[in-house]
């Protein structure tokens, strides 16, 4: 019988990490990432001297941030796609650059990395040992994101990664259907108690909103995640023939260049590029013109006001009592973001030692302030109608809830042992038999 072994993810958004043991001792990992609240923050330390193969869903740090570590002293086949591989290094050589952190690699195991990297397409079933294969399916989360499907001493152990059901305008969702029986379900949780707002009434608030701003002499600044989020809003934007100037900075600018290579990674890709081509990519010397006041709308990272270029723009916007700053993303307690939400103050302290200016900012908001829940994570109904779309081979029917906080985990886990699952909410480090 395999073994699952969860080294993080448990009770928690952050450091992503299972380990999938075979009855002949061969192992898989699936992500290995970090989190940032703790000095904790790899993922707990497993044996893992027999490790076949590791399969990455896709790019963000909490999945992607550890795997420099596992290559520290091997050499093992890792097994994504060319998006995610390219998007990955570009975060992580971020996190190693700024982080004071003493992570234990660098450069040099992100070079090893990269070169032990192999790419599977979807809905390929790949061998990595015998009796052991692996195959992606699309995740609908962001571009490039996989669920992986595990089939190990005759199992079938599902990991869904993070997955998101519902359509969006980048790329398209997650579909269950498409998925073979399984013998377990290793299941996100992170909007398990929560319901999203129905997308297409969200668009319409969001550009109702920005054209009201704008028309009345006022601009719009948008935090936003650098990777996917940034794009949505573009393509948003484009879908309702946005007019007025839409200028991209910060990481989301560099995503959107590297997102152009990847045609067939986009639901739309016509659109896509005629949305860039609309956008005004930001310059350095541009950002100090835009930073004293512009017309039109602003998209940059970071998404919860936790850095980036955001911050430079940031005083001017909640001075324009005519202005408005619009968050796109979900705004963990204790961010930046989320006290500007829920206080209207704007407090952020940070000595940029490496740079030449540092920050020391306190604003009460004069301008809109307003959020919108552009998820791409499922939410409670969609999580259990992806549920109910999956069919488990035999009565045993196993789900694993991860990648939530301790709430949203076991309360998921609780409601679904409720309807004759085999369900719980893992700690980290535990192990489990299928």
């Amino acid at each position: 019988m395999p073994l699952i072994k969860f080294l993080g993810g448990c009770r928690e958004v952050g450091r992503s990490a299972v380990l999938i043991e075979s009855k002949n001792g061969a192992q898989c990992i699936l992500d290995y990432g970090v989190r940032f609240t703790t000095e904790d923050r790899l993922p707990s330390n497993g044996n893992i001297d027999n490790l076949k193969a590791i399969a990455l869903s896709h790019c963000h740090i909490d999945h992607s941030g550890g795997l420099p570590l596992l290559f520290k002293n091997n050499d093992v086949p890792l097994f994504t796609n060319p998006l995610t591989l390219r998007i990955s290094e570009i975060l992580l050589e971020d996190m190693i650059r700024i982080s004071n952190f003493p992570y234990p690699f660098g450069y040099r195991e992100l070079q090893k990395t990269r070169k032990n990297a192999f790419f599977l397409k979807n809905k390929v079933r790949q061998k990595i040992d015998e009796n052991f294969f692996i195959t992606f399916f699309n995740a609908g989360h962001i571009p490039g994101s996989v669920s992986v499907l595990v089939e190990v001493d005759n199992s079938r152990i599902l990991y869904t990664g993070d997955i998101n059901t519902q359509e969006t305008n980048l790329i398209s969702p997650a579909n269950p259907n498409e998925l073979p029986e399984i013998d377990a379900l290793i299941i996100e949780s992170t909007y398990a108690p929560r319901e999203h707002p129905l997308r297409l009434d969200l668009e319409k608030k969001f550009i109702d909103d920005t054209l009201n701003i704008i028309e009345n002499g006022g601009n719009v600044l948008v935090p936003a995640f650098g990777v996917a989020r940034s794009q949505e809003i573009l393509l948003i934007l484009e879908k309702y023939n946005f007019k007025s100037d839409i200028f991209i900075d910060g990481l989301a600018r560099k995503i959107l260049t590297e997102y152009s290579q990847f045609p067939d990674s986009f639901k739309d890709f016509a659109r896509f590029n005629s949305a860039v081509r609309k956008a005004k990519l930001v310059s350095k010397e541009w950002r100090k013109k835009l930073k004293k006041g512009t017309k039109g709308l602003i998209i940059s990272p970071s998404g919860m006001l936790k850095g980036g270029a955001a911050i430079e723009y940031i005083p001017t916007f909640l001075n324009d009592p005519s202005s408005a700053v619009f968050l796109v993303g979900y705004q963990v307690e204790g961010t930046p973001g989320r006290k500007l939400i829920d206080e209207r103050i704007f407090e952020f302290k940070e000595d940029k030692k490496r740079k030449y200016q540092s920050y020391d900012l306190s604003i009460k908001a004069k301008c809109n302030i307003d959020y919108y829940d552009f998820s791409s994570h499922a939410d409670k109904i969609h999580l259990n109608n992806y549920i109910n779309d999956i069919t488990f081979r035999n009565e045993a029917k196993f789900i694993f809830c991860v990648h939530g906080d301790e709430k949203s985990t076991t309360s998921f886990a609780k409601d679904l042992t409720k309807r004759d699952y085999i369900s719980v909410a893992p700690e980290t480090g535990e192990t489990y038999k299928i």
